[in-house]
Protein backbone atom coordinates (compact mmCIF):
# COMPACT_ATOMS: atom_id res chain seq x y z
CA UNK A 1 0.00 0.00 0.00
CA UNK A 2 1.78 3.22 -1.18
CA UNK A 3 1.77 6.18 1.82
CA UNK A 4 1.37 9.52 1.00
CA UNK A 5 4.18 12.07 2.72
CA UNK A 6 3.86 15.04 4.89
CA UNK A 7 5.96 17.13 1.68
CA UNK A 8 3.60 15.17 -1.00
CA UNK A 9 0.36 16.50 1.36
CA UNK A 10 1.90 20.04 1.58
CA UNK A 11 2.62 20.51 -2.08
CA UNK A 12 -1.09 19.07 -3.08
CA UNK A 13 -1.87 21.82 -0.73
CA UNK A 14 0.20 24.48 -1.78
CA UNK A 15 -1.49 24.01 -5.57
CA UNK A 16 -4.63 24.39 -3.81
CA UNK A 17 -3.36 27.30 -2.33
CA UNK A 18 -1.63 28.82 -5.22
CA UNK A 19 -5.29 28.59 -7.76
CA UNK A 20 -7.08 30.33 -4.27
CA UNK A 21 -4.42 32.86 -4.48
CA UNK A 22 -4.77 33.83 -8.25
CA UNK A 23 -8.37 34.41 -7.60
CA UNK A 24 -8.44 35.89 -4.06
CA UNK A 25 -6.37 38.79 -2.20
CA UNK A 26 -7.04 37.18 1.10
CA UNK A 27 -5.87 33.88 0.01
CA UNK A 28 -2.53 35.47 -2.00
CA UNK A 29 -1.94 37.58 1.27
CA UNK A 30 -1.89 34.39 3.30
CA UNK A 31 0.13 32.09 0.83
CA UNK A 32 2.81 35.25 0.39
CA UNK A 33 2.86 35.83 4.33
CA UNK A 34 4.35 32.33 5.28
CA UNK A 35 4.85 30.90 8.88
CA UNK A 36 8.12 31.71 10.17
CA UNK A 37 8.33 28.03 12.15
CA UNK A 38 6.62 26.45 9.49
CA UNK A 39 7.04 28.48 6.01
CA UNK A 40 6.46 25.36 3.53
CA UNK A 41 2.87 24.52 5.10
CA UNK A 42 0.32 26.48 3.68
CA UNK A 43 -1.88 25.92 6.19
CA UNK A 44 0.31 28.41 8.41
CA UNK A 45 0.49 32.16 7.63
CA UNK A 46 2.09 35.48 9.61
CA UNK A 47 -0.98 37.09 7.87
CA UNK A 48 -3.85 37.88 11.19
CA UNK A 49 -7.66 37.18 9.67
CA UNK A 50 -9.10 40.30 11.09
CA UNK A 51 -12.33 41.38 9.66
CA UNK A 52 -11.24 44.81 8.64
CA UNK A 53 -7.85 43.09 6.56
CA UNK A 54 -11.18 40.64 4.69
CA UNK A 55 -13.38 44.10 4.10
CA UNK A 56 -9.96 45.82 2.36
CA UNK A 57 -9.35 42.47 0.57
CA UNK A 58 -12.88 42.93 -0.71
CA UNK A 59 -12.35 46.54 -1.64
CA UNK A 60 -9.29 45.43 -4.15
CA UNK A 61 -11.22 42.48 -5.72
CA UNK A 62 -13.78 44.38 -6.40
CA UNK A 63 -12.00 47.68 -7.81
CA UNK A 64 -9.69 45.00 -9.73
CA UNK A 65 -13.30 43.64 -10.99
CA UNK A 66 -14.23 47.14 -12.51
CA UNK A 67 -17.28 46.75 -9.86
CA UNK A 68 -15.97 50.11 -7.94
CA UNK A 69 -14.54 52.87 -9.59
CA UNK A 70 -14.07 55.97 -7.42
CA UNK A 71 -13.64 54.90 -2.93
CA UNK A 72 -12.53 56.22 -0.78
CA UNK A 73 -11.59 54.62 3.10
CA UNK A 74 -10.92 56.15 5.97
CA UNK A 75 -9.16 53.71 8.56
CA UNK A 76 -6.98 54.12 11.83
CA UNK A 77 -3.17 53.88 11.92
CA UNK A 78 -1.51 50.55 11.91
CA UNK A 79 -4.13 48.90 10.27
CA UNK A 80 -3.05 47.33 7.60
CA UNK A 81 -3.77 49.59 4.73
CA UNK A 82 -0.85 50.14 3.11
CA UNK A 83 0.06 46.09 2.88
CA UNK A 84 -3.43 45.71 1.59
CA UNK A 85 -3.41 48.49 -1.30
CA UNK A 86 -0.34 49.77 -1.76
CA UNK A 87 2.09 46.71 -1.92
CA UNK A 88 0.14 43.48 -1.91
CA UNK A 89 -3.07 44.53 -3.13
CA UNK A 90 -1.39 46.36 -5.89
CA UNK A 91 1.18 43.38 -6.85
CA UNK A 92 -2.02 40.77 -6.76
CA UNK A 93 -3.50 43.11 -9.26
CA UNK A 94 -0.35 43.54 -11.20
CA UNK A 95 0.07 39.85 -11.13
CA UNK A 96 -4.06 39.28 -12.41
CA UNK A 97 -3.32 42.11 -15.09
CA UNK A 98 0.53 42.05 -16.13
CA UNK A 99 -0.67 44.63 -19.06
CA UNK A 100 -2.20 47.50 -16.51
CA UNK A 101 -0.48 50.98 -15.82
CA UNK A 102 -0.69 51.23 -12.02
CA UNK A 103 0.14 55.09 -10.25
CA UNK A 104 0.72 54.94 -6.40
CA UNK A 105 0.74 58.47 -4.70
CA UNK A 106 1.92 58.95 -1.31
CA UNK A 107 3.34 61.91 0.89
CA UNK A 108 6.75 62.32 -0.05
CA UNK A 109 9.10 60.42 -2.47
CA UNK A 110 11.19 58.85 0.16
CA UNK A 111 7.85 57.09 1.06
CA UNK A 112 6.91 56.30 -2.15
CA UNK A 113 10.44 54.87 -2.61
CA UNK A 114 9.91 52.32 0.40
CA UNK A 115 6.77 51.67 -1.20
CA UNK A 116 8.45 50.98 -4.34
CA UNK A 117 11.17 48.69 -2.79
CA UNK A 118 8.67 46.46 -1.09
CA UNK A 119 6.56 45.82 -4.08
CA UNK A 120 10.00 44.82 -6.32
CA UNK A 121 10.53 42.49 -3.63
CA UNK A 122 6.90 41.11 -3.29
CA UNK A 123 7.05 40.26 -7.34
CA UNK A 124 10.31 38.72 -7.50
CA UNK A 125 9.83 36.56 -4.92
CA UNK A 126 9.34 32.69 -5.82
CA UNK A 127 6.22 32.63 -4.22
CA UNK A 128 4.57 35.29 -6.47
CA UNK A 129 6.10 33.86 -9.67
CA UNK A 130 4.27 30.46 -8.90
CA UNK A 131 1.38 32.25 -8.46
CA UNK A 132 1.47 34.61 -11.36
CA UNK A 133 4.15 33.37 -14.02
CA UNK A 134 3.60 36.05 -16.54
CA UNK A 135 3.82 39.38 -14.05
CA UNK A 136 7.63 39.75 -14.70
CA UNK A 137 9.59 41.89 -14.16
CA UNK A 138 11.92 43.97 -16.84
CA UNK A 139 15.55 43.23 -15.86
CA UNK A 140 17.04 46.46 -16.82
CA UNK A 141 16.08 49.10 -14.69
CA UNK A 142 16.51 48.87 -10.61
CA UNK A 143 14.55 51.52 -10.12
CA UNK A 144 12.82 51.52 -6.97
CA UNK A 145 9.80 53.67 -8.26
CA UNK A 146 9.30 52.85 -12.00
CA UNK A 147 8.75 49.55 -12.83
CA UNK A 148 8.05 47.98 -16.32
CA UNK A 149 6.39 44.30 -16.86
CA UNK A 150 7.73 42.23 -19.65
CA UNK A 151 3.78 42.33 -20.99
CA UNK A 152 4.22 46.00 -20.80
CA UNK A 153 2.12 46.79 -18.34
CA UNK A 154 3.75 49.87 -15.74
CA UNK A 155 3.62 50.72 -12.18
CA UNK A 156 5.07 54.62 -10.66
CA UNK A 157 5.84 55.44 -7.16
CA UNK A 158 5.27 58.79 -6.84
CA UNK A 159 5.21 61.16 -3.81
CA UNK A 160 2.48 63.90 -3.41
CA UNK A 161 3.52 67.26 -6.07
CA UNK A 162 5.55 64.69 -7.80
CA UNK A 163 4.97 65.29 -11.75
CA UNK A 164 3.81 62.29 -13.58
CA UNK A 165 3.55 63.75 -16.68
CA UNK A 166 2.43 61.25 -20.20
CA UNK A 167 2.23 58.75 -17.38
CA UNK A 168 -2.02 57.03 -18.05
CA UNK A 169 -3.52 54.61 -15.37
CA UNK A 170 -5.83 51.69 -15.19
CA UNK A 171 -5.21 52.26 -11.69
CA UNK A 172 -4.62 55.19 -9.40
CA UNK A 173 -4.01 54.93 -5.99
CA UNK A 174 -3.46 57.23 -3.43
CA UNK A 175 -1.97 56.15 0.00
CA UNK A 176 -1.87 58.72 3.41
CA UNK A 177 -1.60 61.67 0.99
CA UNK A 178 -0.71 63.90 4.91
CA UNK A 179 2.20 62.50 6.44
CA UNK A 180 1.00 64.03 9.73
CA UNK A 181 -0.64 66.95 11.20
CA UNK A 182 1.56 69.50 10.36
CA UNK A 183 0.68 69.39 6.90
CA UNK A 184 -3.55 68.56 8.03
CA UNK A 185 -3.24 71.88 10.13
CA UNK A 186 -1.85 73.56 7.21
CA UNK A 187 -4.13 75.69 4.79
CA UNK A 188 -1.46 76.00 2.36
CA UNK A 189 -0.52 72.27 1.96
CA UNK A 190 -4.38 71.35 1.68
CA UNK A 191 -4.57 73.78 -1.41
CA UNK A 192 -1.81 72.42 -2.70
CA UNK A 193 -2.75 68.53 -2.72
CA UNK A 194 -6.58 69.53 -3.80
CA UNK A 195 -4.79 71.54 -6.80
CA UNK A 196 -2.53 68.41 -7.14
CA UNK A 197 -4.87 66.03 -7.22
CA UNK A 198 -6.98 67.27 -9.98
CA UNK A 199 -4.80 68.70 -11.98
CA UNK A 200 -1.81 65.83 -12.24
CA UNK A 201 -3.69 62.92 -10.60
CA UNK A 202 -7.17 62.74 -11.82
CA UNK A 203 -5.93 64.21 -15.26
CA UNK A 204 -3.75 60.96 -15.44
CA UNK A 205 -7.18 58.65 -15.63
CA UNK A 206 -10.13 58.26 -17.75
CA UNK A 207 -13.39 56.80 -17.67
CA UNK A 208 -12.31 53.60 -17.02
CA UNK A 209 -9.55 54.56 -14.03
CA UNK A 210 -10.00 53.15 -10.93
CA UNK A 211 -9.10 55.88 -8.26
CA UNK A 212 -8.74 54.56 -4.56
CA UNK A 213 -7.74 57.06 -1.79
CA UNK A 214 -7.49 55.55 1.81
CA UNK A 215 -5.80 57.29 4.52
CA UNK A 216 -6.14 58.31 8.17
CA UNK A 217 -8.49 61.49 8.71
CA UNK A 218 -6.48 64.34 10.20
CA UNK A 219 -8.40 67.53 9.29
CA UNK A 220 -12.27 67.59 8.10
CA UNK A 221 -10.93 69.08 4.73
CA UNK A 222 -8.66 66.51 4.01
CA UNK A 223 -8.55 65.06 0.55
CA UNK A 224 -11.52 62.43 1.66
CA UNK A 225 -13.27 65.45 3.11
CA UNK A 226 -13.45 67.43 0.28
CA UNK A 227 -14.61 64.71 -1.90
CA UNK A 228 -16.93 62.43 0.04
CA UNK A 229 -17.69 63.72 3.79
CA UNK A 230 -21.03 64.52 4.03
CA UNK A 231 -19.91 66.79 7.37
CA UNK A 232 -17.72 69.14 5.33
CA UNK A 233 -19.07 72.96 5.64
CA UNK A 234 -18.28 72.97 1.86
CA UNK A 235 -20.10 69.92 0.61
CA UNK A 236 -23.64 71.53 -0.75
CA UNK A 237 -21.93 74.79 -2.36
CA UNK A 238 -18.45 74.32 -3.55
CA UNK A 239 -18.23 70.51 -4.22
CA UNK A 240 -22.50 69.41 -4.62
CA UNK A 241 -22.85 65.87 -6.74
CA UNK A 242 -18.86 64.87 -6.09
CA UNK A 243 -20.31 62.53 -3.42
CA UNK A 244 -22.51 60.68 -5.57
CA UNK A 245 -19.38 59.81 -7.73
CA UNK A 246 -17.71 58.16 -4.49
CA UNK A 247 -18.24 55.35 -2.51
CA UNK A 248 -16.93 56.39 1.23
CA UNK A 249 -16.37 53.86 4.33
CA UNK A 250 -15.34 54.68 7.09
CA UNK A 251 -13.81 52.18 9.27
CA UNK A 252 -13.29 53.21 13.00
CA UNK A 253 -11.15 51.57 15.51
CA UNK A 254 -13.81 51.71 17.88
CA UNK A 255 -17.18 50.83 17.09
CA UNK A 256 -20.93 51.70 18.81
CA UNK A 257 -22.86 50.64 15.54
CA UNK A 258 -24.79 47.68 15.13
CA UNK A 259 -25.06 47.43 11.47
CA UNK A 260 -21.73 48.15 11.20
CA UNK A 261 -20.58 45.68 13.84
CA UNK A 262 -22.70 42.78 12.70
CA UNK A 263 -21.46 43.42 8.89
CA UNK A 264 -17.95 43.08 10.15
CA UNK A 265 -18.38 39.84 12.31
CA UNK A 266 -18.12 41.73 15.49
CA UNK A 267 -20.13 41.73 18.61
CA UNK A 268 -20.78 44.79 20.39
CA UNK A 269 -20.22 44.08 24.36
CA UNK A 270 -21.76 46.09 27.36
CA UNK A 271 -18.32 47.17 29.14
CA UNK A 272 -17.82 46.85 33.13
CA UNK A 273 -14.09 48.00 33.18
CA UNK A 274 -14.82 51.83 35.01
CA UNK A 275 -11.70 53.37 32.64
CA UNK A 276 -13.26 52.00 29.58
CA UNK A 277 -17.08 52.93 30.54
CA UNK A 278 -15.39 56.80 31.50
CA UNK A 279 -13.66 56.95 27.98
CA UNK A 280 -16.67 55.21 26.03
CA UNK A 281 -19.54 55.71 27.88
CA UNK A 282 -22.23 52.82 29.16
CA UNK A 283 -23.39 51.74 25.52
CA UNK A 284 -22.61 48.03 23.55
CA UNK A 285 -19.03 48.71 22.08
CA UNK A 286 -16.42 47.12 20.54
CA UNK A 287 -12.50 47.40 19.41
CA UNK A 288 -12.43 47.23 15.26
CA UNK A 289 -9.18 44.94 16.33
CA UNK A 290 -9.18 44.03 19.90
CA UNK A 291 -6.22 41.69 19.97
CA UNK A 292 -3.96 44.49 18.70
CA UNK A 293 -5.60 47.86 19.31
CA UNK A 294 -8.19 47.09 21.75
CA UNK A 295 -10.57 49.23 24.27
CA UNK A 296 -8.01 49.56 27.54
CA UNK A 297 -5.22 50.55 24.61
CA UNK A 298 -7.37 53.48 23.65
CA UNK A 299 -8.63 54.41 26.92
CA UNK A 300 -5.22 57.27 27.19
CA UNK A 301 -5.43 58.40 24.20
CA UNK A 302 -9.31 59.03 24.22
CA UNK A 303 -8.89 61.05 27.54
CA UNK A 304 -5.53 62.87 27.15
CA UNK A 305 -6.14 63.85 23.18
CA UNK A 306 -9.74 63.78 22.46
CA UNK A 307 -8.91 65.58 19.15
CA UNK A 308 -6.58 63.10 17.55
CA UNK A 309 -8.62 60.48 18.68
CA UNK A 310 -11.51 61.26 17.00
CA UNK A 311 -9.78 62.34 13.62
CA UNK A 312 -7.19 59.59 13.33
CA UNK A 313 -8.73 56.25 15.36
CA UNK A 314 -12.71 57.44 14.85
CA UNK A 315 -12.38 58.95 11.00
CA UNK A 316 -14.17 62.18 12.63
CA UNK A 317 -11.64 64.79 12.63
CA UNK A 318 -13.84 66.97 14.93
CA UNK A 319 -14.13 66.10 19.10
CA UNK A 320 -17.62 65.98 19.93
CA UNK A 321 -17.35 68.62 22.92
CA UNK A 322 -14.72 70.44 20.89
CA UNK A 323 -10.61 70.35 22.07
CA UNK A 324 -9.32 74.08 22.28
CA UNK A 325 -12.89 75.41 22.44
CA UNK A 326 -15.24 73.19 24.70
CA UNK A 327 -18.61 73.48 24.07
CA UNK A 328 -19.28 74.49 27.68
CA UNK A 329 -17.32 77.57 27.26
CA UNK A 330 -19.76 79.28 24.46
CA UNK A 331 -22.52 81.23 26.08
CA UNK A 332 -25.53 82.13 24.18
CA UNK A 333 -27.59 84.79 25.07
CA UNK A 334 -31.53 86.23 23.83
CA UNK A 335 -31.44 89.96 22.53
CA UNK A 336 -32.98 91.21 25.04
CA UNK A 337 -30.36 90.14 27.72
CA UNK A 338 -27.98 92.64 25.34
CA UNK A 339 -27.23 95.56 27.76
CA UNK A 340 -28.08 98.81 26.52
CA UNK A 341 -25.41 100.49 24.46
CA UNK A 342 -24.78 103.06 26.61
CA UNK A 343 -23.54 100.64 29.05
CA UNK A 344 -20.39 98.84 26.42
CA UNK A 345 -17.63 99.84 25.45
CA UNK A 346 -17.98 98.60 21.99
CA UNK A 347 -15.10 97.54 19.55
CA UNK A 348 -15.00 95.99 16.28
CA UNK A 349 -12.78 93.98 14.06
CA UNK A 350 -12.31 92.15 10.64
CA UNK A 351 -10.82 89.17 9.11
CA UNK A 352 -10.45 89.21 5.13
CA UNK A 353 -10.07 86.53 2.95
CA UNK A 354 -7.70 88.41 0.43
CA UNK A 355 -4.81 86.29 -0.69
CA UNK A 356 -4.89 83.33 -2.65
CA UNK A 357 -4.68 80.47 -0.31
CA UNK A 358 -7.84 81.47 1.76
CA UNK A 359 -9.40 81.88 -1.90
CA UNK A 360 -12.11 79.18 -0.23
CA UNK A 361 -12.55 81.30 2.67
CA UNK A 362 -15.16 83.59 4.14
CA UNK A 363 -14.22 87.55 5.46
CA UNK A 364 -15.93 87.82 8.72
CA UNK A 365 -16.53 91.80 10.41
CA UNK A 366 -18.48 93.16 13.10
CA UNK A 367 -18.41 94.44 16.63
CA UNK A 368 -18.15 93.30 20.04
CA UNK A 369 -19.46 95.18 23.36
CA UNK A 370 -17.54 94.98 26.42
CA UNK A 371 -19.07 95.77 29.90
CA UNK A 372 -18.62 96.61 33.36
CA UNK A 373 -17.57 93.18 33.87
CA UNK A 374 -15.75 92.38 31.09
CA UNK A 375 -17.94 90.38 29.59
CA UNK A 376 -17.49 90.30 25.91
CA UNK A 377 -20.89 90.52 24.03
CA UNK A 378 -20.77 89.68 20.34
CA UNK A 379 -23.11 91.85 18.00
CA UNK A 380 -26.14 89.94 16.24
CA UNK A 381 -24.82 92.05 13.04
CA UNK A 382 -21.92 90.73 12.04
CA UNK A 383 -21.26 90.09 8.77
CA UNK A 384 -19.69 86.45 7.46
CA UNK A 385 -20.14 85.86 3.62
CA UNK A 386 -17.54 85.87 1.19
CA UNK A 387 -16.84 89.72 0.04
CA UNK A 388 -15.08 91.79 -2.79
CA UNK A 389 -13.02 94.22 -1.58
CA UNK A 390 -15.80 97.04 -2.56
CA UNK A 391 -18.33 95.26 -0.45
CA UNK A 392 -15.87 94.72 2.40
CA UNK A 393 -15.48 98.38 2.90
CA UNK A 394 -19.03 99.26 2.66
CA UNK A 395 -19.84 96.97 5.17
CA UNK A 396 -17.24 98.18 7.54
CA UNK A 397 -18.27 101.71 7.05
CA UNK A 398 -21.99 100.82 7.96
CA UNK A 399 -20.47 98.77 10.98
CA UNK A 400 -18.85 101.55 12.13
CA UNK A 401 -21.49 103.84 11.80
CA UNK A 402 -24.15 101.77 13.25
CA UNK A 403 -22.07 100.36 16.39
CA UNK A 404 -19.39 103.31 16.58
CA UNK A 405 -16.79 101.29 17.85
CA UNK A 406 -13.61 102.86 19.62
CA UNK A 407 -11.27 101.16 17.98
CA UNK A 408 -11.26 98.57 14.63
CA UNK A 409 -8.71 95.81 14.35
CA UNK A 410 -7.52 94.12 11.82
CA UNK A 411 -4.15 93.13 10.42
CA UNK A 412 -1.28 95.13 9.96
CA UNK A 413 -0.67 93.99 6.97
CA UNK A 414 -3.59 94.76 5.49
CA UNK A 415 -3.70 98.29 6.34
CA UNK A 416 -0.23 98.83 4.93
CA UNK A 417 -1.30 97.27 1.05
CA UNK A 418 -4.01 98.77 -1.16
CA UNK A 419 -6.87 97.38 1.19
CA UNK A 420 -5.62 100.32 4.06
CA UNK A 421 -5.56 103.26 1.62
CA UNK A 422 -8.79 102.65 -0.19
CA UNK A 423 -10.83 101.94 3.27
CA UNK A 424 -9.13 105.30 4.70
CA UNK A 425 -10.20 107.07 1.58
CA UNK A 426 -14.21 106.08 1.64
CA UNK A 427 -13.64 106.68 5.62
CA UNK A 428 -12.86 110.00 4.32
CA UNK A 429 -15.68 110.74 2.19
CA UNK A 430 -18.08 109.31 4.31
CA UNK A 431 -16.79 111.26 7.20
CA UNK A 432 -16.78 108.05 9.15
CA UNK A 433 -13.97 108.82 11.96
CA UNK A 434 -12.72 105.22 13.53
CA UNK A 435 -9.18 104.19 14.91
CA UNK A 436 -7.76 101.57 12.36
CA UNK A 437 -5.59 99.86 14.86
CA UNK A 438 -3.29 97.06 13.99
CA UNK A 439 -2.96 93.49 15.20
CA UNK A 440 -0.06 91.01 14.21
CA UNK A 441 -1.33 87.55 14.78
CA UNK A 442 0.75 84.29 14.42
CA UNK A 443 1.33 82.39 11.67
CA UNK A 444 0.16 79.29 13.85
CA UNK A 445 -3.20 79.47 14.26
CA UNK A 446 -4.09 77.83 17.04
CA UNK A 447 -1.59 80.28 18.77
CA UNK A 448 -3.07 83.06 17.29
CA UNK A 449 -6.61 81.67 19.04
CA UNK A 450 -4.83 81.64 22.50
CA UNK A 451 -5.69 84.87 22.94
CA UNK A 452 -9.40 84.37 23.05
CA UNK A 453 -9.21 81.08 24.56
CA UNK A 454 -8.92 82.14 27.89
CA UNK A 455 -11.84 84.52 27.93
CA UNK A 456 -14.01 81.60 26.60
CA UNK A 457 -12.43 79.28 28.98
CA UNK A 458 -14.16 82.06 32.04
CA UNK A 459 -17.36 82.10 29.81
CA UNK A 460 -16.83 85.72 29.39
CA UNK A 461 -17.78 85.59 25.50
CA UNK A 462 -21.90 85.64 25.11
CA UNK A 463 -22.93 84.74 21.70
CA UNK A 464 -26.65 85.84 20.40
CA UNK A 465 -28.39 82.56 20.19
CA UNK A 466 -30.69 84.03 17.15
CA UNK A 467 -28.13 85.30 15.26
CA UNK A 468 -28.25 83.08 11.64
CA UNK A 469 -24.52 82.72 12.18
CA UNK A 470 -24.36 80.97 15.50
CA UNK A 471 -24.53 77.32 14.60
CA UNK A 472 -21.96 77.93 12.41
CA UNK A 473 -19.67 79.62 14.37
CA UNK A 474 -20.38 77.29 17.30
CA UNK A 475 -19.65 74.72 14.77
CA UNK A 476 -16.10 76.09 14.01
CA UNK A 477 -15.22 76.38 17.53
CA UNK A 478 -15.70 73.36 18.53
CA UNK A 479 -14.02 71.64 15.55
CA UNK A 480 -10.74 73.88 15.57
CA UNK A 481 -7.96 73.71 14.51
CA UNK A 482 -8.83 70.16 12.97
CA UNK A 483 -12.35 71.82 10.85
CA UNK A 484 -11.83 73.27 7.34
CA UNK A 485 -11.94 76.70 7.94
CA UNK A 486 -11.37 78.91 10.74
CA UNK A 487 -12.68 82.26 9.54
CA UNK A 488 -14.61 82.93 12.39
CA UNK A 489 -11.88 81.84 14.80
CA UNK A 490 -9.69 84.36 13.32
CA UNK A 491 -11.88 86.94 13.54
CA UNK A 492 -12.42 86.13 17.03
CA UNK A 493 -8.57 85.98 18.03
CA UNK A 494 -8.63 89.42 16.49
CA UNK A 495 -11.04 90.65 18.95
CA UNK A 496 -8.83 89.26 21.92
CA UNK A 497 -5.54 90.58 20.70
CA UNK A 498 -6.86 93.73 20.46
CA UNK A 499 -8.45 93.59 24.25
CA UNK A 500 -5.00 92.26 24.93
CA UNK A 501 -3.48 95.28 23.59
CA UNK A 502 -6.16 97.29 25.66
CA UNK A 503 -6.38 95.96 28.86
CA UNK A 504 -2.56 94.94 29.41
CA UNK A 505 -2.11 93.44 32.59
CA UNK A 506 -1.18 94.99 35.94
CA UNK A 507 2.83 95.42 35.68
CA UNK A 508 2.97 95.56 39.36
CA UNK A 509 2.13 91.74 39.83
CA UNK A 510 -0.90 92.56 42.10
CA UNK A 511 -2.95 89.71 41.15
CA UNK A 512 -5.56 91.41 43.61
CA UNK A 513 -6.30 93.72 40.55
CA UNK A 514 -7.33 90.99 37.80
CA UNK A 515 -10.39 90.21 36.25
CA UNK A 516 -10.83 87.05 38.86
CA UNK A 517 -11.34 89.14 41.99
CA UNK A 518 -14.19 88.38 43.50
CA UNK A 519 -17.06 90.72 42.50
CA UNK A 520 -17.16 93.44 45.11
CA UNK A 521 -14.25 92.87 46.54
CA UNK A 522 -11.04 95.57 47.08
CA UNK A 523 -9.53 94.36 43.84
CA UNK A 524 -12.81 93.61 41.83
CA UNK A 525 -13.41 97.72 42.80
CA UNK A 526 -9.93 98.73 41.74
CA UNK A 527 -10.34 96.76 38.52
CA UNK A 528 -13.79 98.31 37.74
CA UNK A 529 -11.92 102.00 38.55
CA UNK A 530 -9.31 100.73 35.77
CA UNK A 531 -11.64 100.22 33.27
CA UNK A 532 -13.67 103.07 34.09
CA UNK A 533 -10.45 105.33 33.72
CA UNK A 534 -9.41 103.81 30.56
CA UNK A 535 -13.01 104.31 29.39
CA UNK A 536 -12.94 108.07 30.16
CA UNK A 537 -9.85 108.50 28.29
CA UNK A 538 -10.99 106.35 25.00
CA UNK A 539 -14.48 108.72 25.05
CA UNK A 540 -12.13 112.14 25.87
CA UNK A 541 -9.67 111.19 22.15
CA UNK A 542 -12.81 110.05 20.10
CA UNK A 543 -13.90 113.61 21.19
CA UNK A 544 -11.43 115.21 20.09
CA UNK A 545 -11.57 113.52 16.79
CA UNK A 546 -8.81 111.27 17.02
Amino acid sequence: MTTVSDTQINTIKRLIAVKAAQKSLYSFMKLLLPDEIEPDNPDLSEYKDTAHGRLLCDIVEKVESGKMKRVAVAIPPQHGKTWHLSTYGLAWIIGRNPRAKLIIATYNETRATELGEEFRKIVNSPAYQQCFPQAVLETGSQSKTSMTTTRGGKIFFVGIGGTITGRGAHYFFIDDPMKGDEDAQSDLFREKLWSWFFSVAYSRGGNRTAIVIIHTRWSQDDLIGRLCDEDHPERNKRFAGLKEDWQYLNIPGVIYDAPLAKSLGLTLKVQTDPKIVAAFGTKPVTALWEEEKSLAHYVPWRMAEPRTFSALVMGNPSAIDGDFFHREWIVPYEIEELPPRAELEVYGASDHAVSTKQGRDYTVLGCVGVDRYDNIWILPDLVWDRMQTDRTVEEILHNMRTNDPAYWWMESELISKSFGPFLQKRMEEERVYVPIDAVTPAKDKALRARSIQGRMQMKKVRFPRTAPWFEDAKSQLLKFPAGANDDFVDWLAHIGMGLMKQYKPSQSGDKSATNNAPTGSIGWLLNQSKIESERRKLTAKRAAGW
